[in-house]
């Protein structure tokens, strides 16, 4: 008979059974009492840190499994809730967030989220370019709109806890808290990173695109995916939004010399003459843009005007 005990280890020993012999179906069941298991004060006390051999069993299962997945990445969710970054680090989690894992979508960015809890956790993802450039991508080319919502908000958060080390500030004004730090380094200084926001959204034929290539109204939701981002990034670092990171896709959209990612997106990446949804979602960045610089106190009205009469 199961108990509480012997649940985790029963459910490994099944799990090794569809793992050897991919048509033998879950036992959800079995899931479903594992899954009880983990809501206990045993499990969230101590017995969690005994799991990560079954988390890394589950983690290399989800991609050969050959049916329904639903009952294990739910259960997966919950098997790690108590887990840090520090435990599921070295996951390959780019296998998850290619875009044809859309099964998968969800569970990764909920367990990328545990890096958003302090800022070293941060910085080991940061140190992951291939994974940063996956969530960039998913983010705007996923045409699942919840999924691009909260890939949204982990860049956000990922940003939100990287702050400036104190050394790269000491010489700057002590207000500016963002803009230097790992996260940013790597969402706007890496070039195969940065270049995406260009790439997905942009209406023009640009050299070398990287895949997938979007139609013109894939390319429109990913429009108006940066133009929500854009905003939230610059209320943390209005620098980050106004500065040149990539000059030559920047040069290849029309930008100028020191012209940045707000300048694209809010006077070349929109045509607005045939898509009035299109321009009214600028307008309504427009609006939100205005609000947010007017809550940044290291911002000036002369700035933020001189984007909007431009327009």
């Amino acid at each position: 008979m199961t108990t509480p005990s012997t649940i985790l280890s029963d459910l490994s020993v099944h799990l090794q059974k569809v793992s050897d012999e991919p048509t033998t179906p879950l036992e959800t069941e079995l899931l479903e009492k594992a899954e009880l298991f983990t809501s206990t004060p045993e499990y969230r006390s101590q017995v969690w840190k005994e799991t990560q051999p079954l988390f890394l069993q589950i983690a290399a299962l989800l991609p050969q499994l050959q049916q329904d997945p639903s009952p294990l990445t739910h259960f997966i969710i919950k098997l790690a809730q108590p887990y840090r970054f520090e435990d599921i680090k070295h996951v390959e989690f780019e296998i998850g967030l290619d875009l044809q894992a859309t099964p998968f979508h969800r569970l990764l960015l909920t367990l990328l989220g545990k890096a958003t809890a302090n800022s070293v956790d941060a910085q080991d993802l940061a140190n992951r370019p291939t994974v940063m450039l996956s969530i960039v991508r998913l983010w705007l080319c996923t045409p699942d709109a919840g999924v691009a919502t909260q890939a949204e908000e982990l860049l956000i958060s990922l940003l939100r806890v990287s702050k400036n080390e104190p050394a790269l500030t000491s010489t700057q004004d002590p207000s500016h808290t963002y803009g230097a730090g790992p996260m940013w380094r790597r969402l706007f200084g890496d070039k195969d990173i940065a270049s995406l926001y260009y790439h997905h959204t942009s209406l023009k034929d640009l050299r070398t695109p990287p895949s997938p290539l979007l139609s013109k109204r894939d390319k429109t939701i990913a429009q108006a995916r940066l133009l929500s981002w854009l905003p939230r990034v610059g209320e943390l670092d209005w620098h980050t939004l106004v500065s040149s990171h990539v000059v030559e896709i920047e040069h290849e959209v029309g930008l100028k010399d020191g012209q940045g990612l707000l300048h694209y997106a809010a006077l070349k990446m929109v045509e607005t003459e045939d898509d009035m949804l299109m321009h009214m979602t600028l307008i309504h960045f427009f609006s939100v843009l205005i609000t947010t610089v007017n809550t940044a106190p290291h911002l000036t009205y002369a700035v933020h005007t001189k984007y909007i009469s431009m327009y």
